[in-house]
């Protein structure tokens, strides 16, 4: 996939990347810092334009659509910095992710106060019931869904961040570094959380760098080096690639 600048520049960033993702699977699209992973999920989502190249999600070519009409195709996203939205309370941000947006239209609790009322009550049912699957039936989140996010450490906006993405109805997830800066506490909720996406069917792509997470969670790797699928197979079988191991991880 080639890329024109503000200068009518035309420069390669991602070379010949053919990848297919699994339905229902977790994949690891992994290598170093600038390789493209990053931008790869950027035109997937929506965030790049100017490439060549094409994108197809189920059976479906979406090239240059807008990050809106994508997100309505099915495909959601958790950026590498994903934290809660500060202001908002804990059950305001989950409700936020819902795909239902009757309260989001104007004067609708004046204009359709039943219907409101009704998509409200279900909105917050679902994000109970989220919390208590996660974390447990008596879990303190939900004691704490009239609380700020801001009343929440880095590590717990993450988790519920990474949570909140079960409010929708994606069928696709992008997750960009999911365990980056997080206490190792959390991993494991980390871990539980996205078997739990693809317990509901979901697809997930997930950039990480944390490779015993990588070990643990991916069911296929992808190898991601100068702009290049360099190698994409079973986990196992990509990491210990002689290969991989001496030019991405050093070993």
């Amino acid at each position: 996939m080639s890329f024109t600048n503000a200068q009518n520049e035309t420069f390669d960033l991602l070379r010949g990347v053919n990848l297919s993702v699994e339905e229902g699977r977790i994949t690891a699209l992994v290598g170093g810092n600038g390789t493209g992973k990053t931008t790869l999920f950027n035109i997937i989502s929506g965030f790049e334009k100017g490439y060549t190249g094409d994108v197809i999600f189920e059976g479906n070519s979406f090239n240059q659509l807008s990050a809106h009409r994508i997100s309505l195709m099915g495909i959601g996203r958790m950026f590498q910095d994903g934290q809660l939205l500060s202001g908002l309370t804990l059950m305001e941000n989950m409700k936020m992710a819902s795909d239902d947006k009757t309260g989001e239209i104007p004067f609708s609790s004046l204009i359709l106060p039943k219907r409101w009322k009704e998509a409200e009550n279900k909105k917050e049912a679902k994000v109970k019931d989220i919390l208590k699957r996660i974390f447990g039936e008596n879990c303190k989140y939900l004691s704490m869904l009239n609380d700020n996010a801001s009343d929440f450490s880095y590590g717990e906006q993450r988790i519920l961040s990474l949570a909140r993405l079960l409010m929708g109805e994606d069928r696709l997830l992008l997750l960009d570094e999911p365990t980056s800066g997080v206490n190792p506490v959390y991993i494991d909720t980390i871990e539980k959380i996205i078997r739990e996406m693809v317990a509901e069917g979901i697809t997930v792509l997930m950039i990480e760098h944390n490779m015993h997470f990588v070990r643990k969670v991916a069911d296929t790797c992808a190898y991601l080096d100068d702009g290049v699928i360099a190698k994409v197979g079973p986990t196992a079988e990509v990491l210990d690639d002689k290969n991989v191991r001496n030019s991405y991880l050093g070993l």
